[in-house]
């Protein structure tokens, strides 16, 4: 049984590494062409908005 946890536990180790591994491709890819740079950042900017927002009326209590 234990065989099969380490085994288990290897496969998802190695996952996790593929993971991030296409997530760097990805991020070298958006950064390196700048219309999708310009796209993913005006996507989080109303994010940003939204948070700046709430922490503002959080300090007005």
């Amino acid at each position: 049984m234990e065989g099969a946890v380490e085994s288990a536990m290897s496969a998802v180790i190695t996952a996790m590494g593929d993971v991030f591994d296409l997530v760097g491709t990805v991020v070298t890819q958006i950064t390196g062409q700048p219309i999708l740079l310009f796209c993913l950042a005006a996507g989080l900017v109303p994010i940003g908005i939204g948070v700046f927002s709430q922490l503002k009326n959080a300090a007005r209590g």
